[in-house]
């Protein structure tokens, strides 16, 4: 498939070769429909397509969930590491009760 639909441009339609976003097709009894894919095309046939508008703001806030995973990663590690050299020093019992003390744990 080469592009979306248009109301004056219309594109073939099967299931294997639907859009990620509303179109206009010509059905097999030659009328024109729309399917839309947006809850503005729902409500309003005529109305601007949102589609695009969403896809970015989901690749957007994919990036942004995989940066703050990676984040969380880095962060368990780091603390795992610096865990293990407060248990492996010789005051780390001091240390840890006076963490506890601190953040009132």
């Amino acid at each position: 498939m080469t592009g979306i639909g248009t109301h004056d441009n219309t594109v073939p339609a099967t299931p294997d070769t639907l859009p990620g976003a509303c179109y206009w097709f010509t059905d097999p009894d030659g009328a024109l429909c729309l399917s839309p894919w947006c809850m503005a095309r729902i409500q309003d046939p005529d109305a601007q397509c949102l589609c695009d508008t969403l896809t970015a703001r989901l690749d957007r806030l994919t990036g942004r969930l995989r940066d703050l995973e990676e984040r969380q990663e880095y962060a368990n590690v780091w603390w795992q590491a610096l865990s293990s050299v407060v248990r492996d020093h010789p005051d780390g019992q001091v240390i840890v009760a006076e963490t506890r003390a601190r953040t009132g744990r």
